[in-house]
């Protein structure tokens, strides 16, 4: 190898640190006293020494270490390497990568004109209370309308804190994962897109249910419901793994929307395939609105019983063919 080599340090198959070596012998451990210091607990404090051979060859010493040192491919531990471009060994739970400068790279990736960074309304603080603080009133407010029986503050305690729970674990989960990944937790953005995510999920059905109720639609935006549903699925994915993912966004988008109908696909496969579930409750709005609300003509009684009448007499009809 060259006179001067680079140890690389591998997560995964990315680069995590370079470390370029130009005098030998050059020593790796935990210890603040080599020249690579390498933050694992399984790697001793002395673990390794890079050493030149007469022939001037690089040799790669295990010093006696704890845990030991091997070789990557084939796996097998060692006590003596000699260094070859392109050497991976594992200490502890790290694997070291050795390269010479004359490694080739690969091509630049042309990309689009850079612009002016802006911060993202995720990270603020004040975006994060308000959202939650809209959440909390949202939650209160369709649990307190839905209850038609004696106000029950238990159950209003649990339809704020259920909510709460459910975001701090879902963006606790994303937060690990963006550290693994980007090397920094963005717990902050994380919660603010899931409780943006819930507090669409609250208030969509509502003003859907509101439009209905005004344009007297009855059921029929039960599809348009689960449509808004899946999309603040799509959207919060889409932001959460903005944040854990380097892909471009053209690229995520089109993943996540191949995803998401899938699922929305696999989810309602039962109505796609005309097959009825049963059940034991009735399917009505529980939410009661004021009639000035509605916008729509009202259908008069007589319009109701003559309905009612066709309905009868398909039903005699099919009782006389069967």
């Amino acid at each position: 190898m060259d006179e001067v080599i680079f140890l690389e340090v591998l997560e995964g198959d990315a680069v995590h640190a370079r470390h370029r070596l130009e005098r030998f012998p050059a020593s790796v451990g935990r210890g603040y006293s080599n020249d690579v210091i390498l933050d694992d607990p399984k790697v001793s404090p002395e673990h390794l020494r890079i050493e030149r051979r007469e022939d001037g060859a690089l040799v790669l010493r295990d010093l006696g270490s704890h845990n030991g040192t091997y070789r990557v491919e084939p796996w097998a531990p060692l006590a003596e390497l000699e260094l070859t471009p392109d050497t991976r060994v594992s200490v502890g739970d790290t694997v070291l990568r050795f390269r010479s400068r004359s490694h080739p790279v690969e091509a630049t990736v042309v990309g689009p004109a850079p612009t002016a960074p802006r911060p993202r309304l995720f990270e603020q603080p004040r975006t994060f209370g308000l959202a939650l603080l809209a959440l909390v009133g949202a939650s209160l407010l369709e649990s307190y309308l839905t209850n038609y029986g004696r106000t029950d503050w238990g159950e209003l305690m649990v339809s704020v804190m259920a909510p709460l729970m459910l975001i701090l674990v879902w963006a606790g989960g994303w937060s690990v994962a963006s550290r693994i990944a980007r090397r920094q937790f963005h717990y902050r953005a994380h919660a603010t897109i899931s409780t943006l995510v819930l507090l669409g999920a609250v208030l969509g059905p509502a003003l859907l249910t509101l439009v209905g109720f005004s344009l007297a639609l009855g059921g029929g935006l039960s599809g348009l419901q689960y449509a808004v549903l899946l999309g603040l699925l799509g959207w919060g994915l889409y932001w959460h793994l903005r944040y854990v993912t380097r892909w471009e966004p053209r690229r995520l988008m089109r993943s996540l929307v191949f995803v998401v109908l899938v699922f929305g696909v696999l989810s309602r496969a039962d109505d796609l395939l005309g097959n009825e579930g049963f059940s034991d409750g009735l399917d009505f709005p529980r939410t009661l609105l004021p009639p000035h609300f509605r916008l729509a003509r009202a259908q008069p009684v007589e319009d109701f019983f003559e309905d009612t009448a066709r309905l009868q007499e398909q039903v005699d009809a099919l009782t006389k063919e069967e």
